[in-house]
């Protein structure tokens, strides 16, 4: 067992052991408290530059396997918990976690009192912090913070995103999974029998909202985040969905500029991120939570239905709810957060554009949200004919 340490910014530090790599990494603290899932949360783009400390008691114990990554490799920066299985239990699992962890060199440490770093977090916030396995002097450690960046002063989008448009292709993808059975897991979730041509904008896209695509028969084309609206409107797409990412929305200027050109020509969807840049593009504003919504069971509540779902999130900002006033697209607050009444969607109506502050068809939680995707083709279909 080698010694590991876990340093806040305001020098807060905690004492545990090494299970993975060796070496020391930056990023920002956060908690999940997610009890499954925890191979999608690590391969999710949007944890990139996170340290992740999971609040469930223990992780790892049914290992990795092929078919549930969110990209090709953990984005996150570190992980903490307070104990990482040894066993592997599970028909499907192709590899332990830990080994998963040290094949890619992530550094995780354990045997933390993860239930004060989260309580910790709640009090103080979100936070750089820095794992090390190799340097336990805490005056180098703190100063090693004070000089590094912070994520939320940077374009983190421009370090995951793709550089290249390219055609998705559904079959190649489950060529890598003939192992399992594919017919039952890409059922189609939707009664959309027309193909549609949908332009997704990269800024750190998960495998399984593409997944959801394919399987409601539409062709999508991911073009990188710096694509300008021109070229999008190039290739006569039936929608435009501009899809979930790490960082600062507000660093993307660039972005949402290119947005505002696309609104009204043809139907947005945005996720996570993306709803944050369809916000800014509409006229709204975002601000930094102090501490963000990382799990997989928050109830938000739809405010044109009434009903309440449980729902995957993984963001650290939100959109201020009145900020849309001056709005000239009418837009309307569709979902809330039923914890802390943040706002969890938004719609304008007049532009069949709309976006959704979870995570809906993200795995873990196979089926929670198809409405979102089949309201999506149904903005396509309407303004595909009113055109």
């Amino acid at each position: 067992m080698k010694k590991a340490i876990l340093m806040l910014e305001d020098g807060k530090s905690f004492s545990g052991v090494s299970v993975a790599a060796s070496g020391e990494t930056i990023g920002q603290i956060v908690y999940n408290t997610a009890d499954v899932g925890y191979q999608e949360i690590i391969t999710d783009p949007t944890s990139k530059g996170l340290v992740i400390c999971f609040a469930f008691p223990e992780i790892g114990n049914y290992g990795v396997n092929l078919k549930d990554n969110e990209s090709d490799k953990i984005q996150c920066a570190g992980i903490v918990a307070k104990q990482i299985s040894k066993v592997t239990s599970n028909w499907q699992a192709t590899q332990g976690f830990i080994d998963f962890l040290k094949k890619q060199k992530i550094i995780a440490i354990e045997r933390v009192d993860t239930r004060a770093i989260v309580r910790y977090i709640i009090k103080k916030g979100e936070m750089k912090c820095i794992l090390s396995t190799i340097d336990f002097d805490l005056k180098s450690l703190r100063s090693k913070l004070k000089y590094s960046k912070n994520i939320n002063d940077i374009d983190l989008v421009s370090t995951i995103a793709t550089k290249k448009s390219y055609k998705w292709n559904l079959k190649n993808k489950l060529q890598l999974l003939n192992v399992f059975e594919k017919e039952k897991q890409y059922t189609k979730l939707s009664d959309n029998k027309k193909i549609f041509k949908v332009v997704a904008i990269d800024c750190g896209i998960k495998e399984s909202f593409l997944r959801m695509f394919a399987s409601c028969n539409c062709n999508v084309i991911v073009m990188p985040a710096k694509t300008k609206a021109e070229e999008i409107l190039k290739i006569k797409p039936d929608g435009v969905f501009i899809s979930n990412g790490p960082g600062n929305p507000e660093k993307l200027d660039f972005l949402v500029e290119e947005i505002k050109k696309v609104l009204g020509k043809k139907p947005i969807l945005g996720i996570g991120l993306g709803h944050q840049l369809l916000a800014l593009a509409l006229g709204g504003k975002v601000y930094k939570m102090k501490s963000g919504h990382r799990c997989i069971n928050h109830s938000i509540k739809n405010l044109d239905t009434g009903s309440v779902e449980v729902v995957s999130q993984n963001h650290g900002y939100a959109v201020l709810p009145d900020s849309f006033k001056k709005s000239k697209y009418r837009v309307k607050i569709t979902h809330i957060n039923l914890n802390d009444r943040t706002v969890e969607g938004i719609e304008a109506p007049l532009i069949k554009s709309f976006s959704v502050q979870y995570h809906p068809l993200a795995r873990p939680g196979a089926h929670d949200a198809p409405f979102i995707f089949n309201k999506f083709i149904k903005n396509m279909k309407t303004f595909k004919e009113v055109k």
